[in-house]
């Protein structure tokens, strides 16, 4: 049995998966459902910041009725490919509405798996959001180096 190595996307491949993401974005910000059901495969779970569980239908039908989206930011993206499937992951920073009317920011690093289709196209297959929190233990040298740098992008931004 022959087992695909984890490798860095290839720039084409790089370059298909950032379009991609760019329409989910895009997509979530104009609430367009039904490009957000191509985008999304059947099987998707998207796990939200605060822990909120979605089978595909469910957030459709989230983004639907509460158009909670606003913005997005994203930092830089790695993007890991093993045969078929797709790993991004990377900084995020959402704007997004409240019930109440008001705005607020979510930021945190997220994973994100598409899977490429019969028909050639990636989708997404998986989300999940971890938020940023609070940092108990004081940074090692590689880890203040990595928030160092997400602390650069965010000022540039």
């Amino acid at each position: 049995m022959t087992v695909a190595p984890v490798v860095l996307a290839d720039e084409a491949t790089r370059a298909a998966i950032l379009d991609v993401e760019e329409s989910r974005q895009r997509a979530l910000l104009e609430v367009d459902l039904d490009t957000l059901r191509d985008l999304y495969d059947d099987s998707l779970i998207h796990t939200h910041a605060p822990g909120l569980t979605h089978t595909k239908a469910q957030l459709l039908e989230h983004i639907a009725t509460r158009a909670p989206y606003k913005g997005a930011t994203r930092g830089e993206l790695t993007i890991r490919v093993i045969g078929d499937i797709a790993i991004m992951t990377g900084r995020l920073i959402n704007r997004l509405g409240s019930p109440d009317g008001s705005e607020r920011t979510v930021a945190g690093q997220v994973i994100q798996v598409l899977r490429r289709c019969e028909d050639g196209a990636w989708r997404f297959v998986s989300f999940q959001m971890t938020p940023d929190g609070e940092h108990v233990w004081t940074p090692t040298a590689e880890e203040k180096a990595g928030l160092d740098k997400i602390a650069q992008e965010e000022e540039q931004q």
